[in-house]
């Protein structure tokens, strides 16, 4: 049988203790979320867990990545959907929201079935939002009760904590990888 001296189980106490503490400060955050603008996918007061590295060593945010980020300075966190990118025109009308690649590209319409709460996210018109060279246009995915790049603008890389990559959910319990 295997015998741990009080001396070796305090040395393995105190490396699991600091190496828990370097991920939880360099590696991976965590996050309650308040609020249901990204339901049904992940609903108020579940616990996401966020990749802080994912965009730090030249890797860039992708279409339909989950961030978390904050719009400006003192406001809170915020849980969105990427949808637009550097340079990109998004243009939302009621039924879609499209995306060119430069002035003269007919676009792409995003295919959200799959995450949306509400295929109709009622505007009254068409909108189109310019992003520059380091923008990202960020919505929720549900559209009718979220406040995101719509309201407050698109957000600056340096601005998003990471990428979510897991979930938990209180009720029913359970971890899900996005």
């Amino acid at each position: 049988m295997l015998e741990v001296s009080t001396k070796q189980a305090l040395q393995i106490f105190c490396a699991v203790l600091v190496a828990g503490i370097f991920l939880r400060i360099f590696v991976i955050d965590t996050f309650v979320v308040a609020g249901n603008s990204m339901a049904p996918l992940v609903r108020s007061r579940d616990y996401v867990f966020v990749n802080k590295l994912a965009y730090r060593f030249g890797g860039e945010p992708e279409r339909n990545d989950i961030v978390v980020s904050r719009f400006r300075e003192d406001s809170p966190h915020a849980i969105k959907r990427v949808v637009g990118l550097p340079r990109e025109r998004v243009e939302i009308t009621p039924e879609k929201i499209i995306v060119k690649k430069n002035r003269t590209d007919v676009g792409t319409a995003l295919q959200e079935d799959a995450y949306l709460a509400l295929a109709n996210f009622s505007l009254n018109g068409t909108t189109t939002i310019f992003l520059d060279p380091q923008e990202y246009f960020i919505l929720g995915d549900n559209r009718a009760v979220s406040t995101d790049s719509r309201e407050l603008g698109p957000i600056d890389p340096w601005d998003m904590s990471g990428r979510v990559f897991l979930v938990f959910r209180l009720n029913p319990p359970g971890f899900f990888r996005l």
